[in-house]
Formats: C-alpha cells, sequence, structure tokens
C-alpha cells in the first residue's frame, strides 16, 4: 500500500512540474497596490448600476482567454456559444464587486501573466478615473494627473503615446478571433463602447442625480449590443470618438485606455490563431508584442508610436 501511494505521490509531482514547466516557467509575481485616495470607491457608492456593469465586463475577457486556450481556439459553438452565454449570465447577475480573475481564468494566467498584470493595473487607472468622475473631488484634473503620475511609475504601464493600431492589426494572425468568433468579438467590442463612451457625460453632470441620468441612455445602448452583438462594427470603439471632450483634455489617458484595447484584440487573436500553434509560441509572441510595442519602456524605439503628423489608423 505504501509503495503504491509514494507511486502515485511520484507520478502526480512529476505532472504538476511538466504542467508548470509549460504553462508558467516560475514566472516571479510582483502585484501592485491601487492608488489611494478618499474618493476610491465613489464609483461603486455613487453609481452602483454602472459600477456592477463594469464588475460584469472584468469576467469576460478572462473567461474568453481561458476558454480560447483551452479549447485550441478552433471551436465555434464552445466560444461564441457557451463561453459568451456564461459572460451575459455573469453580466446579468450584476456583480457589486469586481470578479477574481485568476480564479476564472488560472491557465492563462500561468501561460502568460506579466501580460495580464499589465492588464491588471491599466484597469486599476481605468477604475481611478471613473471613481474621480463619479465623486465630488474639486479639483479632478489634479487627481487625474495623480493617477496618471502613480501609473507611469510602474514597470507594467502601458504607453501614453498613440500607437498605430491599424498597423498592430496587420500581424499574420490578425483578426482571427473576430473572423471566427464575430458574436464574441461584438461582445468584447461592446465593453469596450461603455468603457469609453461614459467619460463626457460623467465630466459634463454637476451631481449624483444628473451623472446617473447621462449615463442612463449608454447603458441602455450597452445592454441592447449585448442582446444583439454589433458584428458590423469594423474597428473596436476608440475614446476620442465617444468622449472627444475627455481624449482632448487628457490624451494621454485616451491613450493608455486605446492601447490597452488592442492589445486585447491582439492577445485574443494569438490564442485563437494556427500560426502560433503551441502554447509556449503563443507565450512568446504575447511577450513580444507587450515589450515591444504596449510597455512605454519600449517608447525609444517603438515603430507603432504614431508621429504628430501621422493619423491614427
Amino acid at each position: 500500500m505504501k509503495a503504491d501511494w509514494s507511486k502515485g505521490a511520484i507520478l502526480l509531482l512529476a505532472a504538476m512540474v511538466v504542467a508548470l514547466a509549460a504553462c508558467s516557467q516560475f514566472e516571479p509575481r510582483d502585484k501592485r497596490f491601487y492608488y489611494r485616495a478618499l474618493w476610491n470607491f465613489a464609483l461603486r457608492e455613487d453609481l452602483a448600476e454602472l459600477d456592477s456593469e463594469f464588475n460584469g465586463v472584468d469576467f469576460g475577457h478572462s473567461n474568453l482567454y481561458e476558454n480560447l486556450l483551452l479549447t485550441g481556439g478552433t471551436d465555434v459553438p464552445a466560444i461564441d456559444d457557451r463561453a459568451r452565454k456564461e459572460t451575459l449570465a455573469f453580466i446579468a447577475t450584476k456583480p457589486r464587486l469586481n470578479p477574481n480573475e485568476e480564479a476564472i481564468a488560472p491557465t492563462y494566467m500561468k501561460l502568460a501573466w506579466r501580460a495580464q498584470n499589465t492588464f491588471d493595473e491599466a484597469h486599476a487607472l481605468h477604475r481611478a478615473t471613473y471613481d474621480i468622475m463619479a465623486s465630488d473631488e474639486p479639483d479632478k484634473a489634479r487627481a487625474l494627473r495623480n493617477v496618471l503620475a502613480y501609473y507611469q511609475e510602474s514597470p507594467y504601464a502601458i504607453t501614453a503615446k498613440r500607437l498605430d493600431h491599424r498597423r498592430l492589426d496587420q500581424f499574420p494572425y490578425s483578426k482571427t478571433f473576430r473572423r471566427r468568433f464575430p458574436l464574441f468579438n461584438a461582445t468584447i467590442w461592446s465593453y469596450h463602447y461603455l468603457q469609453v463612451a461614459v467619460y463626457d457625460p460623467l465630466q459634463a453632470a454637476r451631481d449624483r442625480e444628473a451623472k446617473t441620468l447621462a449615463v442612463r441612455p449608454i447603458l441602455a445602448a450597452y445592454r441592447r449590443y449585448l442582446e444583439q452583438p454589433p458584428v458590423e462594427w469594423t474597428f473596436m470603439p476608440l475614446t476620442a470618438e465617444l468622449s472627444p471632450g475627455f481624449a482632448a483634455r487628457y490624451p494621454e489617458i485616451a491613450n493608455i485606455f486605446d492601447n490597452l484595447h488592442m492589445l486585447h484584440d491582439n492577445i485574443s487573436d494569438i490564442l485563437a490563431s494556427e500560426v502560433l500553434p503551441t502554447w509556449e509560441e503563443k507565450r512568446a509572441e504575447i511577450y513580444r508584442l507587450v515589450d515591444t510595442y504596449y510597455l512605454a519602456s519600449a517608447d525609444a524605439a517603438n515603430p507603432m508610436i504614431v508621429q504628430d503628423r501621422e493619423h491614427h489608423h
């Protein structure tokens, strides 16, 4: 009996070692706490309806990446039907707290934790900007400058320069995800619509009641998109198109959010593409993209940065 137990334990340990070596390569992790201020969680306290929608959004990307990785990215019903409906069901619960994405996508987190941490820190910046807009902070411009400066101190900060999104959408594997899974892709772009469309209305509204009224048409449009995904859209929503006032006043923050959303599209394509058939190849390409084009540390040599006289896309 003891010999059998020992043999089983050795086999289990060997399997764990192989799995960890394949997925994580024991990647070190360094998490960062969010910027602390009196306006923290103002959105949750004052605009709970909008806050719960953002909590639902957090589930969607992680659930998608995990399912693309585990299914090989070729099973259309598994993604456009089952995984998408799981996301819609979670959104329908109107979660009061944002979910633990590592619990939703443990395999993906092991594959590309550093890329996920890049997302996490940009998402924290997103949340901070919503909290500031929703709060009664008297100097919102100063508060936004402070959170931007805090974000840009991080080695995981996405560049605040404008990137050429059209060129970033022309890799050999680009558009694989949206062509194969048009419903889930349109659902992802609907999330991005909600995330950037609320800035101008929130900025213009004077008080809590006005902010609640201001975001209702956007929430209504977003929910229509969830019911009938806008598959006719040919490119992801951009901040300057949906909140031009915010983008003009805070161009660096707007650029970070658009770059973040483009990186989401790139990684969806990588996970769905047969051009990169193994998990190691997918991981290497994800990290090549992050390090070469998206992180601010690459700015000096980044060929994707749009120069002043060039068009954005």
